[in-house]
Order: C-alpha cells, then sequence, then structure tokens
C-alpha cells in the first residue's frame, strides 16, 4: 500500500516538475508551492525519500529553488542546516530538495556549474555531522514531544544520504557520540550499534589516527574482540578453534574480552560462545577472568558458584550476549549477598512464563525460538540488577515505570524480583495504595496507549503494569488540591521515599508559589554547606520541569537525585538519573547536563548544584535533618527566581509568601 501511494505522488511530482520547467521564469514562483507540498508528503511515506532522489537531477534545472535562497548552492552553510530541518514544514520541504540536489551532484548524478562533487559531499558530510540526532535519533522529553510523522521522514532522508555518501566523512563525529552515550553505560546499545556499524564502513578504507583507533575498538568490540576472534569465518568456526587452545591461550583470550568490554560497556557475539566454552571446561578462575570481576565479584562467585554457573548456563547465548556484561555488572555489585536475591533468582530461572508474555519477550529477537523466554527475562533481570541506572524508557512518556525499576534496582531488589515473577507468571502485578490493593489487570488504562516496545527485557514486561497503576493512584488522590506524588511517590516506589514533600507549583492553577521558601527548603536538605554536610542514604525521586535548548518548557519529567557531593574542582554537584537514554542534555541558559569529567558514576548525569536547582519544582526530604533556612544566601535565591522566570516559569503567575515550611 505505501508502495503504490508513493509511486503515485512521484509519478504527481514528475509532472509538476514538467509544468514547472515550461513556465517563464517570472512564473516559478507560482508552481513551486505545490513542488513542496508533494515533497512533505513523500517525506512520510517510507519509500518517499528514495522517489524524490530519483527525480532529483532535475531540480535546479526545472527551478526548484529559482528565486530562493537555496538557489546558489555554493553560497550555502551546513549550520543552517538544522535550523531548516527543524523549522516549518515549507523549510524542511526546500531543504530536503536540497540536500537530495547535492546529493546527487555529490555522486555524479547532476551537475551545477556553481559547486563540484567534493564540494557537494563535503557540504553534506558536515551537515550530517553537526545532525547525527536526526541520523541517530534520541529519546528524550524534547524529541518525544517533537517526534512526527515529517521528522521520521528527515531521519529516512538522512539514513539515506549517509548510506549513499559512506561514512567516512563522518566517522569523528560518530565515534565521539558512541563514546559520549557508553559512556553512561545503558542497558540498551541497538542505536550505539548502529554508529559502531556506520563507523565500521569508514574503517573498510583503512586509516591512522586517534580516531581511528578508537573506531577500531568499539567495532572489534561487538565484533570479535580478539585476533583469533576476528579471524573465524563464524561463530561455529571460533567454537571449534576455542577446542584447540591451551590453558594459558585460553587465558589470554578471557582476558582480552573482558577487557574489551569493561573499556567500552559492549559484549560481542563471540562473548557468548567464549563463556559457554569456559564454563564448560574452566573453574571458577576462569569464569572470573572472562568476566572481568573485582574482589567483590570474585567473592558473589565464589559463594553463589551454583547459581552463577545456571546463569551463565541459560544466558550464553550470540543474541543474549550483552547481558554478559550485565551480569558482570551484578556479581561486582554484590548484590547477590541481599538475602532476596538467591532464592529469587532460582524462582525466575525455573519460572513457567505465561504464553503472552513469553511472546512479548521472543519478539526482542524477532520471534527466534532459541534463546527461551526464561533466557531472555533472565538476561535482562541480570542487566536490570547490574546496571540500575542503564534502565531508559525508549520512546515512551513512562519516565516514572522507568524511575521505579531503576530504584528497586537500587534500594529494593528483592522486592524488583518479586513484581518480575509476577509480570511473567501471572501477567498480572498488585501493589497497595494507601490500603487498597490494585491489580493491574483490574485497571483499564494508564498513561500509554501504544507502548513502543524498544525496552529492555524486564522493562518490556513491567511497564504496562507499572503505568496502569501509576495512573490508577493518580485518579484515587485526584480533588485533593495538591500535587498527587506527595502520596504517589512513597507508595509506589518504596518505604525508603522520604515523606518531607515540597512542590513550587500550585497544584490548582499552575502558578509559581513561594519560589524563596521552596529553595531555601531544597538548599538546606540536600546542599552539604547548608544541611550539616549530611549526605543522601537512598536515592529519592524528584520532579524537573523539562526544558529544550533554548529554555522553553517541554513538560514535566521524573528524575531522582542519587547524591550530592563536592566534585574534583571543588564544585557542589547534584548527581542525578534521568530515565531518558541519554543524559547529557542541552536544557538551555547554559545548562548543559554532564554524564563523564565531574566524578559521574556511569548512568548519572550531573549539574552544579545551581543549575539543578533551576529546573526542580518538586523533591522529597527528611524533616528531621534539615539545616538553617535562613543561612541561604539571599542573592542565590534572586539568581535562581531570574532563571526560573526567565525558562520554563515564563508566562505563568508568581507569588511570593511568607515560607509556612
Amino acid at each position: 500500500m505505501g508502495h503504490d501511494k508513493a509511486g503515485r505522488l512521484a509519478a504527481q511530482l514528475a509532472e509538476a516538475l514538467d509544468r514547472l520547467e515550461a513556465v517563464k521564469p517570472f512564473a516559478k514562483l507560482n508552481y513551486q508551492g505545490h513542488i513542496c507540498d508533494l515533497t512533505l508528503r513523500l517525506l512520510k511515506e517510507p519509500q518517499g525519500v528514495q522517489r524524490l532522489y530519483e527525480q532529483a537531477p532535475r531540480f535546479d534545472h526545472a527551478g526548484v529553488f529559482y528565486g530562493g535562497d537555496w538557489a546558489h548552492p555554493a553560497l550555502l552553510q551546513p549550520a543552517l542546516v538544522s535550523a531548516s530541518m527543524r523549522g516549518p514544514a515549507l523549510s524542511v520541504a526546500i531543504e530536503s530538495l536540497s540536500e537530495l540536489r547535492l546529493l546527487a551532484i555529490a555522486t555524479g548524478a547532476a551537475v551545477n556549474d556553481e559547486i563540484s562533487p567534493d564540494g557537494a559531499r563535503a557540504f553534506l558530510e558536515d551537515a550530517i555531522a553537526r545532525n547525527l540526532d536526526l541520523l541517530f535519533p534520541q529519546s528524550s522529553e524534547a524529541t518525544r514531544v517533537e517526534r512526527t510523522p515529517l521528522l521520521e521522514g528527515v531521519h529516512r532522508l538522512f539514513r539515506f544520504i549517509a548510506d549513499c555518501l559512506g561514512t567516512q566523512g563522518i566517522l569523528e563525529s560518530t565515534v565521539n557520540e558512541a563514546m559520549r552515550i557508553l559512556r553512561q553505560r545503558p542497558i540498551l546499545v541497538h542505536r550505539i550499534r548502529e554508529m559502531i556499524d556506520a563507523a565500521a564502513q569508514a574503517l573498510a578504507g583503512q586509516g591512522s589516527g586517534a580516531i581511528y583507533e578508537q573506531a577500531r575498538q568499539l567495532t572489534n568490540a561487538v565484533h570479535g574482540p580478539s585476533a583469533l576472534s576476528r579471524s573465524a569465518a563464524s561463530l561455529e568456526h571460533y567454537r571449534e578453534v576455542l577446542a584447540d587452545l591451551d590453558v594459558g591461550a585460553l587465558a589470554a583470550e578471557a582476558q582480552t574480552f573482558a577487557h574489551s568490554m569493561h573499556e567500552t560497556g559492549l559484549a560481542s557475539p563471540q562473548h557468548a560462545i567464549l563463556l559457554e566454552h569456559i564454563l564448560a571446561n574452566s573453574n571458577d578462575d576462569g569464569i572470573a577472568r572472562i568476566l572481568g570481576l573485582d574482589s567483590v565479584g570474585r567473592d558473589s562467585l565464589d559463594a553463589y558458584g551454583e547459581l552463577v554457573r545456571r546463569l551463565i548456563g541459560s544466558m550464553a547465548h550470540p543474541l543474549l550476549a550483552q547481558s554478559i556484561y550485565g551480569l558482570a555488572c551484578m556479581l561486582n555489585r554484590g548484590v547477590l549477598f541481599f538475602p532476596p536475591l538467591a532464592p529469587g533468582l532460582w524462582r525466575l530461572i525455573r519460572l513457567q512464563i505465561e504464553p503472552e508474555v513469553a511472546a512479548t519477550l521472543h519478539r526482542l529477537v524477532d520471534d527466534n525460538p532459541s534463546p527461551s523466554a526464561n533466557a531472555l527475562l533472565m538476561a535482562g533481570t541480570v542487566s536490570v540488577l547490574g546496571q540500575p541506572l542503564g534502565v531508559g524508557q525508549g520512546d515512551n512518556p513512562t519516565c516514572q515505570s522507568a524511575r521505579a525499576i531503576s530504584l528497586w534496582s537500587q534500594c529494593d531488589p528483592g522486592f524488583l524480583l518479586e513484581l518480575i515473577t509476577w509480570a511473567a507468571r501471572d501477567n498480572e502485578v498488585d501493589m497497595h495504595f494507601e490500603g487498597q490493593l490494585l491489580r493491574s489487570t483490574e485497571l483499564q488504562t494508564g498513561g500509554v496507549a501504544e507502548l513502543h516496545t524498544e525496552l529492555d527485557p524486564v522493562s518490556l514486561v513491567l511497564v504496562p503494569h507499572l503505568d496502569r497503576i501509576y495512573w490508577e493512584m493518580g485518579r484515587r488522590i485526584a480533588g485533593r488540591g495538591e500535587d498527587g506524588h506527595k502520596w504517589i511517590n512513597p507508595e509506589f516506589h518504596g518505604w525508603w521515599v522520604q515523606r518531607g514533600f515540597a512542590t513550587v507549583i500550585q497544584y490548582s492553577s499552575g502558578d509559581v508559589i513561594d519560589f524563596e521558601g521552596f529553595m531555601r527548603l531544597f538548599y538546606i536538605s540536600y546542599h552539604p554547606a547548608y544541611n550539616g554536610a549530611r549526605q543522601l542514604i537512598y536515592a529519592q525521586p524528584a520532579g524537573i520541569a523539562a526544558t529544550d535548548k533554548n529554555g522553553q518548557f517541554i513538560g514535566w519529567h521524573a528524575v531522582s537525585i542519587q547524591r550530592v557531593t563536592v566534585d574534583q574542582d571543588g564544585e557542589v554537584r547534584v548527581y542525578f538519573y534521568n530515565p531518558n537514554n541519554d543524559g547529557g542534555q542541552d536544557w538551555g541558559q547554559g545548562i548543559v547536563t554532564s554524564t563523564a569529567g565531574h566524578g559521574e558514576f556511569p548512568g548519572e548525569s550531573s549539574l552544579p548544584f545551581k543549575q539543578f536547582a533551576a529546573r526542580i519544582y518538586v523533591f522529597h526530604y527528611n524533616a528531621r535533618e534539615l539545616g538553617d533556612p535562613a543561612a541561604v544566601p539571599a542573592a542565590i535565591l534572586s539568581e535562581l527566581a531570574g532563571l526560573v522566570r526567565a525558562s520554563w516559569a515564563r508566562g505563568v503567575g508568581w507569588h511570593e509568601l511568607v515560607s509556612s515550611r
């Protein structure tokens, strides 16, 4: 159906170009609008970009750009492409046609006296390097709000251009972006693997220098960390050659794989083959070596060796290789020493998974019958237990559920295993709210109409239930006249959520109220200079006003405050978990979240305390451990008020009160 529609639109475009080409120059402006309309319609079709490109050699001669800013390709600037592609529909259409015109010139399908094929290629490579988020789409609050069929078409356009040109010219940008995200150690690495595959294409021509070495490191991490694994013609061949290795060679092979995995956060299919071989032919020392275990991890293996071997036996599959990193992290966390964990994992290993849930899990591997649904669930479980800050909400507005899974993994992993068991075995989750039992199967709706399923296995199984329960809790507190998180967060997340609650938003009106009192309370609760240098014991849920790079308000977003401490430069920073798949974001006003370089643990974002305060609107606190509110300088409060008024609270009512807190 899509092919037929794209074909009909392409035929209409060809006719429109005929008419445009036939008219006098002064009349061309009257026909260009129809060309742009057809372009926008084609961009929304899966085959539309290819159809547009087929007509690209005609664009200049027909007069598509006549009389406009795009008429002279030699004068175009790659730095302006981003604004056009994110601007009004008309600018998206013209910019898309211009990029395809330049692609035709770069590939020799068209000729233009103003720009050479090399010049056209250089322009496109520069434009792509500046807009990698359009080539490899991110998941964030901003992108979820912005996502439209037209934007999906822009993503297809950039992928088409990159496929035609190859990625040699954008190698450095691609590798740097992959490394930046990998430092955050996400559980799902599909987007990163796309980047690495793009880098691998560029490596086909070889090269030297630091960026090529980084590209090779990433490529090897997913396609074979060792020379032996890369030389094997297939996974089965690699399995065969392992049988010929002596003890020393096998140990060296394991060491190479472990080093690669912990350096990059990536595991390869060969890693699963090697782990399976070591499980069958080596002792615990061999397992510790290939997993790269530290002293805590080795103690975990020593105490729970039978369980670990059973986990490896079910997970050592090429399709589940990435979970090997999660297993290593789980052991190094020492989480198995928490009493409920071992029996909980044994129960999952033997669990009879409900058929509908099993089918959902198998779709993660394109319905491949091997591995089993139990293996898929176990792979996801050890990854969440090993990488609690790597849980992502994907392309779903389910930040509350993703944050809950992350917090349970950190603070109450036994309860998390209980929830996973219920969801997998019964396809149901139960929770209590204010003494009343909530069963997910008895609740009709949640906040998500259709779940985007690019999620880790645990999130895929749990989030639909959690979403319905969370929204039911919200319905039950409707009418109380206060922010519902005051009651929901402690019951939804757990007993360790502090009962003190503060918000700067008046629930009934949406206005900012008692800003000064709110900020004083935040400082004396969390800032070490004003709270008696008390450290946070349990990570706490909080809410921020999400803003884009211009400081414009997008929506409310759930995060968790992990810790507050002084970084290596002596600056007090808030380290927090962001359920978005990429925690490094530009929130405007010079507020750019950091994910590395300031003492962040993998998966944490951080900001100087004042910058984080400029976006927070809800937090929990311990009323027994507060500093003196009068100690917070008025100058800080005034500066924060200016930042907030100029960003997310722009145009919002503002009511200062004498704080009653």
